[in-house]
């Protein structure tokens, strides 16, 4: 999802996504880190001012639109939410209106942490209908403690809203979100939020044996869309207990 300028045209680009990939009736929908706050992340001062602007509606629009696809388990991408008076980047999963959990970032990028967001601390995985389902957010792929938590709590997909900053080095591929699927045995499904560039941030869907779909180098809104083969995933996961 490319970034717009204000709240609103965010959650308007975001639900009219939504909307398009709820034709395929597909099992989960995701979308990217931060995807309501408006321009980029080099912007990013204060946290607490992003909350301020942006938690309300943006919780209140992933609440409507998930009753709005009931059979749909919504990834909310994040929202910076306050907990006692600190802000966390937090990621949700919605199905039919309620919230399924959330987890809170743990490891922050210099611009969070200059702009006073906060660290979670503990890893976040939840049953579904289909299989069990991990949230991690962005530089948490850097963490092999905290991944390997998180598959040893039983995830077999695991959802990475991320967002790309225009200084990020350009990456060719997606070689550690690969290295995490194939080491861990997961799905993963990368989930970018562009402004200005898509470096390091393009969306893909990542199996243990290889990229299945990825979006292009433009920072344009895109729906990809996958069938994820877990009977494979499940054989392969025998393998690797083994090895």
């Amino acid at each position: 999802m490319k970034v717009r300028n204000s709240l609103k045209s965010n959650l308007r680009a975001a639900a009219q996504g939504i909307h398009r990939t709820a034709e395929q009736k597909p099992a989960f929908i995701a979308i990217p880190e931060y995807f309501s706050v408006p321009d980029s992340m080099e912007k990013f001062t204060s946290a607490e001012e992003i909350s301020k602007k942006t938690y309300k509606e943006t919780l209140h629009f992933l609440s409507e639109i998930s009753k709005e696809i009931p059979n749909s388990y919504i990834v909310g991408g994040t929202m910076l939410e306050e907990d006692q008076g600190r802000f966390f980047n937090t990621s949700t999963l919605w199905k039919n209106g309620s919230l399924v959990g959330k987890y809170q970032k743990k490891n922050l990028i210099q611009i969070e942490i200059k702009a006073g967001v906060s660290r979670g601390n503990e890893p976040a995985v939840f049953a579904t209908d289909f299989c069990k389902v991990g949230l991690l957010v962005c530089a948490d792929m850097f963490d092999a403690a905290l991944i390997a938590q998180t598959v040893s709590l039983g995830a077999e997909i695991v959802f990475l809203p991320v967002a790309a900053l225009g200084t990020h080095p350009g990456v060719k591929g997606h070689p550690l979100t690969e290295k995490i699927a194939s080491e861990n045995g997961v799905f993963v499904i990368k989930v970018g939020n562009v402004r200005s560039s898509t470096r390091g941030g393009r969306s893909a869907v990542i199996a243990p044996w290889g990229v299945i779909e990825e979006v292009s180098d433009a920072p344009k809104d895109l729906i990809i869309t996958a069938d994820l083969d877990m009977p494979r995933l499940r054989e392969y996961r025998k393998k690797l207990n083994k090895t």
